[in-house]
């Protein structure tokens, strides 16, 4: 049974890398497909870096704000601890 199983599954890798490789062709140069696949995935690459870079900077001014906040909030909790002490007084 294993041996049926392994001689079938090495017969449809090798018939699906032979398709594959007929599929493709054998020459030198690419050709019209083959270059407008490629801009199209450039284009696609670059796009996703000019996004990535978008929401780095996104991340950095969120970041910031939050710091900001934060400290704010640090400054008013300070400030109502020193209300609460002189009303305790």
């Amino acid at each position: 049974m294993k041996r049926l199983y392994k001689t079938v599954s090495l017969l449809i890798v090798a018939l699906f890398v032979f398709s594959s490789m007929s599929f493709m062709g054998c020459t030198k140069r690419p050709n019209a497909e083959h270059l407008q696949s490629l801009d199209e995935q450039k284009n696609a690459a670059l796009s996703a870096e000019n996004t990535l870079e978008e929401r780095r900077r996104e991340k950095n001014e969120l970041e910031s704000k939050l710091n900001q906040k934060r400290n704010e909030l640090q400054a008013a909790k300070e400030e109502l601890e020193t209300v609460k002490q002189r009303v305790g007084q």
